[in-house]
């Protein structure tokens, strides 16, 4: 790894939400992974609501301190004017016996601002509120999760290493956006790594491959173990023979299978990274692919490191850039 220097700290949140998409003409405002929920500010009070906003909140997995999904607000539907509607996520709530017969759930983009994602659920009474809600929580929360990722990708599209994404596509076949503030690069046999070396918050990125010979290969097993290796063998700790190694004693890594960018089969994997022989350790999101042209099993990771600080941003914002891997 080259010698790290200290470089300022990139404002990826405010810098995000002042990229601006020619279109409506209108920029979404606030920050990253807040959202607006605008009813009924008694339905709000009661437990009804309540429960909502923590579903919203949610509790992200794969962190080692509590950290939410969304920044929740709320306001009233009365009280939702001009000033509220470029809010780039918003979450309405109606209930109406009148008109509408059963709950629902209405997805739409773009309304008052470009990239703005906004959900609607009706229901004619309280009870089919919170039905309708508990059914299909994983889908809003993804819905704007999917916005967010969207608006971080667009924003690095125009604020990309080209040198480092280019290197990436030579050497794995993969289009991965290599952020600008990801200055730092480090290779070996088959083995990228991608840093800012920002000692306050440290962000990275590291992608690797191996020659696909069976369907294990893209177990979370065998994935893990082709993990461990890698780091052993390429990322050093602050100590003569300390490397970095996942983290399986006190919250070991999920795993689902999700679908790619170009809607292949893809294995993502949640957890914390740990370095034996020190006392570090963050969190890390991998996104395995199956490069069945070359066949190669590629994986992209982002990791971070940033003791006793919020990560939630950064973090899914370089996220969004794994999950976002296409293959020629």
């Amino acid at each position: 790894m080259k010698k790290y220097i200290y470089i300022l700290a990139t404002l990826l949140s405010t810098l995000l939400t002042s990229c601006q998409i020619a279109n409506l003409g209108n920029t979404v405002t606030g920050q990253s992974f807040e959202l607006l929920v605008v009813g009924d500010e008694r339905v709000w009070r009661d437990s009804i609501g309540i429960k909502l906003a923590e579903l919203l909140k949610g509790d992200m997995p794969g962190l080692a301190q509590s950290e939410q999904f969304f920044t929740v607000s709320f306001v009233r539907t009365e009280e939702f004017t001009g000033i509220f509607k470029p809010v780039r996520n918003i979450l309405f709530y109606e209930i109406d016996e009148k008109k509408y017969t059963q709950g629902k759930v209405n997805y739409t983009r773009d309304v008052w601002a470009n990239t703005q994602a906004i959900a609607r659920i009706t229901a004619p009474d309280v009870f089919e509120l919170e039905k309708t809600y508990n059914e299909n929580i994983d889908i809003i929360r993804r819905f704007f999760m999917n916005a967010e990722f969207e608006r971080s990708n667009n924003f690095f599209a125009t604020h990309r290493n080209i040198a480092l994404t280019d290197t990436v596509k030579a050497r794995f076949g993969a289009t991965l956006i290599i952020p600008s503030h990801l200055t730092l690069d480090k290779y070996g046999k088959n083995f990228c790594w991608f840093s800012n070396g920002n000692i306050n918050m440290n962000q990275n990125i590291i992608v690797y491959k191996t020659p696909y010979t069976s369907k294990e290969d893209l177990t979370p097993e065998r994935i893990l173990a082709v993990r461990d290796s890698f780091l052993k063998e390429n990322v050093p700790g602050p100590t003569e023979g300390s490397y970095m190694t996942t983290e399986y004693r006190y919250i070991p890594p999920i795993s689902q299978a999700v679908r790619s960018k170009d809607n292949k089969y893809c294995m993502e994997i949640r957890g914390l990274w740990r370095v034996e022989g020190d006392m570090m350790g963050g969190p890390f999101v991998s996104r395995t692919y199956l490069d069945k042209d070359n066949k190669n099993i590629v994986t992209a990771e982002v990791f971070i490191y940033s003791p006793n600080q919020k990560k939630r941003t950064p973090y899914r914002q370089l996220e969004a850039l794994i999950s976002s891997v296409t293959f020629d």
